[in-house]
């Protein structure tokens, strides 16, 4: 359960922060991430509200570590840290990536996938875009 130590990390909480969001005790955290301790299911519920995620997303990391196909994150040019290619799920990629981002960035970011899929089903041309300028 190294995973939940480097979310936690990620999201700049101490052990003592997840503890208190997830209503359990320091020192059973901390063999969960230890590996000393075996979360069940509601405590692995209580764990990812704690860390702002959702069930699924967290298996999902859990699952990647357990495959060893995570990778360190590499630093862009672009500012932050993008997932490495793990073979994720692509949702919890691109929940991943949202979370990094502003408000503001992450409504950009929408637009653009929209453009992306307004081109790519053909309901975009660039005449069409001068037209609406």
């Amino acid at each position: 359960m190294g995973e939940a130590r480097r979310e936690r990390r990620e999201r700049g909480l101490t052990l003592k922060d997840l503890a208190e969001r997830s209503a359990l005790s320091i020192v059973y955290l901390g063999e969960i991430e230890r590996g000393k301790k075996y979360p069940s299911a509601s405590v692995l519920q209580k764990l990812a509200e704690g860390l702002g995620m959702e069930v699924p997303d967290l298996l999902e990391l859990l699952a990647d570590a357990l495959r060893g196909e995570r990778e360190p994150a590499m630093t862009q040019a672009i500012g932050f840290a993008l997932p490495g290619r793990t073979g994720m799920a692509p949702r919890a990629t691109v929940r991943r990536i949202v979370q990094m981002l502003e408000p503001e960035e992450a409504a950009t970011m929408a637009e653009l996938g929209s453009f992306f899929l307004a081109r790519r089903s053909g309901n975009w041309s660039p005449a069409e875009r001068r037209d609406e300028d």
